[in-house]
């Protein structure tokens, strides 16, 4: 079944009060020295697929996220932006979806800005065909998709489409990436408007940790 995100509100959460994504309020963020993301290996995108929703892709690639090993699993795009900073959405956010050992799921979300063109993202719209789920000929390098500094904010929260299951470990990146404007156009051509409402954060704790 396709996921139809005008019926969103009907949506029915696995858990109750500790949903994604959530309006970020900068100024009550907690502060922390701790380091939240260290990149350990080389992202690449080695499968594209049509979601139906979004444009996803399945590759390789490693993170040391708050002090623990992360798999890389898929990457997939949001327009507009599902997480909110101080009331404010980004054009586009992406999320790198991670797995732990021991099957802990983590997301890091990155924000686009419109700018220069961005290698790994038309990399992806070159190689996209609508319908179809390919191996790609050759791997799309990631690393133009992944910011290596500022704040990222930290939270537990779910994930943002059914089954909306909790306990997801979330690092928001305040620092946002370039994109090209006609990059955007090209994928919002393809893909209708596919974010899901901010949710309550419910006295959840928000961290600001470094990168």
């Amino acid at each position: 079944m396709t996921l139809d995100y005008t019926t969103q509100a009907t949506w029915q959460p696995v858990g109750g009060d500790h949903q994604s994504p959530i309006d970020i309020a900068t100024a009550t963020a907690q502060p922390s020295q701790l380091s939240a993301i260290s990149w350990r290996g080389l992202y690449q995108a080695k499968t594209v697929i049509d979601d139906t929703t979004t444009l996803k892709a399945t590759g390789t690639g490693l993170a040391y996220l708050n002090d623990r090993d992360f798999t890389f699993d898929q990457i997939h795009f949001h327009t507009p932006a599902e997480h909110l900073i101080d009331g404010v959405a980004a054009p586009i956010e992406w999320h790198l979806v991670h797995r732990s050992a021991t099957g802990q799921l983590a997301v890091v979300a990155i924000f686009g800005r419109l700018g220069k063109p961005n290698a790994s993202f038309q990399g992806l719209l070159d190689q996209f065909t609508p319908q179809t789920s390919h191996d790609l000929t050759e791997p799309v390098d990631l690393t133009e998709l992944l910011p290596d500094t500022g704040t990222v904010y930290h939270y537990l929260g779910s994930l943002t489409t059914p089954p909306l299951t909790e306990t997801v470990e979330w690092y928001v990146c305040g620092d946002s990436v370039m994109i090209g404007e006609a990059q955007l156009a090209a994928y919002q051509h393809l893909f209708a408007a596919n974010n899901r409402a901010v949710q309550p954060l419910n006295d959840r704790p928000l961290i600001a940790e470094r990168f």
